[in-house]
């Protein structure tokens, strides 16, 4: 059955971010095929945009855990984009598209939220927090070990405007493909930490 269920494309463009709804297409189709209770992970949530796109087609019982601080990053300081009321933005957003009771904010680094997850626990994880290589990489190295085996994790902004997180990708020697605008896709192997 291709039954397009991305509903409210047109009032979801209204909310500013950056991910665009190629991307918002090509996630979902992993999101879909997900088992009920899924655990998913986004590392850096900004107003609420991709967020959105992933929750509203969350399996049974699924939960989308969004981490940021909600304080803008140093992309946003030097473009002098205002983030004096993030979070109140993105919680806004995730009501006014009926999927805030599929998600559970963590407002803090995504270091601090890495603590709080088993090894192999969360099915995919979606990284689009800072963009500078020593960040992303600390993401990767935090965050992969909880990935399933068989589980996605997903990189936004791979593309040569963004070389941190090209060579972070590079670096920790993950292997994968755009499949969408500039997000990338990593399948974890089964048998690997």
């Amino acid at each position: 059955m291709n039954q397009y269920d991305f509903t409210g494309v047109e009032e979801w463009n209204r909310i500013e971010g950056w991910f665009d709804l190629s991307e918002a297409i090509a996630i979902q189709k992993f999101v879909k095929q997900l088992p009920p209770g899924a655990n998913l992970v986004e590392l850096g949530s900004y107003k609420g945009r991709s967020g959105v796109a992933i929750a509203s087609v969350l399996p049974p019982n699924g939960v989308l855990y969004c981490v940021d601080h909600f304080q803008g990053s140093e992309e946003h300081k030097k473009s002098n984009i205002d983030t004096s009321n993030l979070l109140e933005t993105f919680t806004k957003n995730i009501e006014r598209f009926g999927v805030k009771d599929k998600i559970y904010t963590l407002q803090m680094s995504a270091t601090e939220a890495s603590k709080k997850f088993e090894p192999e626990s969360i099915d995919p994880i979606l990284l689009d927090a800072a963009h500078d290589y020593d960040s992303v990489k600390a993401d990767l190295l935090n965050w992969y070990p909880k990935l399933k085996p068989g589980g996605y994790l997903f990189c936004d902004d791979y593309a040569p405007n963004w070389p941190g997180v090209m060579r972070a990708i590079e670096t920790v020697g993950l292997e994968g493909k755009v499949i969408a605008a500039s997000l990338w896709m990593h399948n974890k192997p089964v048998g690997s930490v």
